[in-house]
């Protein structure tokens, strides 16, 4: 009887601790910073509650930096006939616009808009 109290209150308490740990755009992006960068999709993580997208972005200075750019959940993409794979893209530079982090020493953003090198995109948000 125990074990099944505890297997209750811990099925209870699951969708709390979804909650808790899912973020506004707002709350954790500045609405104000918008951006654009161009680099090589090297991952996608089709996860939820948001997409991930890791980019490497080569500076002015020649040196590679991985990006962690956020966006819509899997189900949105899967609603708008997007797959992972058409997010992947076929190889090139594809260019994202986003917002970026609170947190500007962490390269990490939210993105709007991805640009592949064929001219195709997904937009994922307004920017305004």
């Amino acid at each position: 009887m125990k074990r099944l109290l505890i297997g209750f209150i811990a099925l209870a308490a699951f969708p709390l601790t979804v909650a808790f740990a899912h973020h506004s755009v707002a709350g954790a992006f500045d609405t104000q910073d918008i951006f654009e960068i161009s680099g090589e999709i090297v991952e996608v993580e089709w996860i939820n509650p948001h997409v991930h997208i890791h980019v490497d972005v080569t500076g002015d200075d020649g040196k590679t930096e991985r990006w962690s750019l956020e966006t819509a959940p899997t189900q949105f993409f899967r609603n708008a006939g997007v797959s992972k794979a058409m997010l992947e893209g076929d190889g090139g530079t594809t260019t994202f616009t986003a917002i970026r982090g609170l947190d500007k020493s962490q390269r990490i953003g939210w993105i709007y808009r991805i640009t592949y090198p064929d001219g195709r995109f997904i937009q994922t948000s307004s920017a305004r």
